[in-house]
């Protein structure tokens, strides 16, 4: 008998039930490349060659409930978590919330499957739009704010709670993120954003800019943790993360960016301009506090006309030659997307590929031109980076492109070049969502990467076939 009960009863609640319909509809990428590189170590140590293939598969899928409510994600279908720039460092659990986008090396016997890298839900009303949950961000040229295209291997992803208004061409919006929270009492190990922006966008005119304000506040015990939350995931055994070098660290920080872009006829010009100051902490540094002003920005042009594009990328990020005082300047939030040169911008070289490399499996994708400064500064970077692209065809295209390098501050004495780097790439689609690719580059090092090292440059010669699949 009282079975029966229980199965009317489930049945009743069952028809009592009402059913919502949810369509799902898919996105995502496949990437794969083959690299192949020399004297990547210049001599220093372990083997001058590395040589690997590896690739990433980001599906995204989206559950539209009604026309108020959606819930997006983001999903990584393997990862090497501790070979590639991954969003589950390495070491942590799944679901942590790294800077890397993910991504496997064909062969890697320790990946993870099904790895979520974001998911949040949207709400779109009247009133605007709120958004809830782990979602990417990006801003401008991405100088801070870059949540990652099909070629990059980092992205910014925040657990975040934004809302939107939408008037006309101009969207206004407040968020609260909370990109770290290490234990449930109290706030001794915390991290809280506060952001607002103003953003405007006519395609009419051809022309979007905005201006953002958003302060970073850091409690003071995460300075002592620097070497697994540094902001830009800095590779272990660069001399700033080494557990003396007074790195600097923001604490109780604000941002301030304003980026603009406008196209004329054959040219689109743009440029992104952030200004950071505040405290900040440093590594090794004690437990006072230190003035932290820094500056960043970049320049864009492009002209287009016909089957030929021109463009130049030409970016600053402030250096500090002495961190010993307590005036600190050098711009660490640089995203880690604003390299140049698929050899000088994704690859560590000397001392700091060696660190990875020898005796470890190493790692790919993980360089950075910020790294090659002198114990006790932080370089910055100045690059210059004009290209040309030819289009043979509307299938078929050729690209050149130059980038010179160096460190924005050094100390007296220290070399300042990082080097100069030629690059030759030609695309083809075979079809309209999937392309083939060919890549070809050679390094001239500077004496600002070899010489805290005492050995002469090495020309690196690099190599890299592509295919990438859009749906």
């Amino acid at each position: 008998m009282n079975k029966w009960v229980l199965k009317l009863s489930v049945l009743s609640l069952c028809v009592g039930l009402k059913v919502y319909p949810v369509s799902v509809n898919f996105g995502g990428s496949f990437r794969s490349e083959g690299d192949y590189y020399t004297n990547l170590t210049q001599g220093f140590n372990g083997d001058p060659k590395k040589q690997f293939i590896r690739g990433r598969f980001l599906v995204d899928p989206n559950f539209i409930i009604d026309d108020h409510f959606s819930v997006r994600s983001q999903w990584s279908l393997l990862e090497s978590p501790g070979i590639t720039p991954s969003i589950t460092p390495a070491g942590s659990s799944l679901g942590g919330l790294g800077t890397g986008i993910g991504g496997f090396v064909y062969g890697d016997t320790n990946t993870n499957a099904l790895v979520l890298n974001r998911v949040w839900l949207e709400w779109t009303s009247d009133f605007g739009v709120v958004r809830l949950g782990r979602m990417p961000f990006s801003w401008g040229y991405g100088l801070v704010w870059d949540s990652g295209g099909l070629w990059d291997d980092y992205g910014t992803t925040l657990d975040r709670l934004e809302y939107r208004l939408h008037l006309g061409h101009i969207v206004g919006a407040m968020a609260y993120s909370k990109p770290r929270k290490k234990s449930v009492w109290g706030h001794k190990d915390d991290a809280d954003f506060f952001t607002f922006y103003l953003q405007y966008d006519n395609p009419e005119s051809d022309v979007e800019g905005g201006l953002i304000y958003e302060k970073q506040t850091r409690s003071n015990s995460q300075a002592s943790n620097l070497n697994t939350s540094n902001p830009n995931g800095y590779p272990a055994g660069t001399p700033f993360l080494d557990g003396s070098n007074p790195y600097p660290f923001p604490l109780n920080i604000n941002v301030v960016d304003l980026y603009l872009r406008k196209t004329v006829g054959y040219f689109t010009l743009g440029g992104e301009a952030n200004w950071i100051t505040g405290e900040a902490n440093k590594l090794g540094g004690g437990d006072k506090n230190s003035t932290m002003n820094a500056v960043a920005a970049t320049f864009n042009a492009t002209y287009e006309f016909h089957r030929l594009k021109a463009f130049t990328e030409d970016l600053y990020a402030s250096g500090d030659s002495a961190l010993a005082n307590d005036q600190l300047t050098g711009f660490v939030l640089l995203h880690p997307n604003r390299r140049a040169g698929f050899i000088l911008g994704r690859e560590l070289l000397g001392r700091y590929s060696s660190y990875v490399d020898d005796g470890s499996t190493g790692k790919v994708g993980n360089g950075s031109m910020l790294v090659y400064g002198n114990s006790g500064s932080f370089s910055g970077v100045v690059f210059l980076r004009p290209g040309i692209r030819f289009d043979w065809s509307p299938s078929l295209a050729s690209g050149l492109e130059v980038v010179y390098a160096q460190k924005a501050s050094v100390q007296t004495g220290e070399e300042r070049h990082l080097g100069t780097e030629v690059d030759l790439g030609t695309d083809y689609s075979v079809y309209k969502n999937f392309d083939l690719g060919v890549n070809a580059g050679v390094l001239f090092p500077g004496k600002g990467i070899t010489a805290s090292m005492s050995l002469e440059p090495k020309t690196i010669f690099g190599f890299r076939t592509t295919a990438s699949l859009k749906f």
